[in-house]
């Protein structure tokens, strides 16, 4: 990671409070998954753009994922707590899922209006 990234605490704060609504709401993967799915067939015939934008960012929060999933192996439960790689690894996936969960509603939205 980039050394002043590091040594940011207002990025580190921020990062945090990017996640604390993700950890209050239980399965935020699977919702974020079944909203992928939703948002998927909602944009096969409208927008094709938008569905390839769709496709590479759950590629791109899987990997993100896998990758969070093996640092937390590697550092452990309660070191992973204040790492900031893994604050910030977490905060990337976070924002993406809420990016998947906020195009399903946008679409769901467009679909009954």
């Amino acid at each position: 990671m980039f050394s002043w990234l590091r040594k940011n605490r207002v990025i580190y704060i921020f990062a945090n409070l990017l996640v604390l609504p993700a950890t209050f709401v239980p399965f935020i993967d699977l919702i974020s998954n079944i909203s992928f799915l939703v948002a998927f067939f909602l944009l096969v015939k409208t927008n094709l753009l938008l569905l390839l934008a769709l496709c590479v960012t759950i590629i791109v929060k899987n990997n993100s994922n896998y990758r969070f999933n093996l640092l937390l192996k590697l550092k452990g439960v309660e070191i992973s707590k204040s790492d900031y790689e893994c604050v910030y690894l977490y905060a990337w996936c976070t924002l993406l899922r809420y990016f998947i969960i906020g195009l399903a509603a946008n679409q769901i939205f467009i679909f009954f209006k």
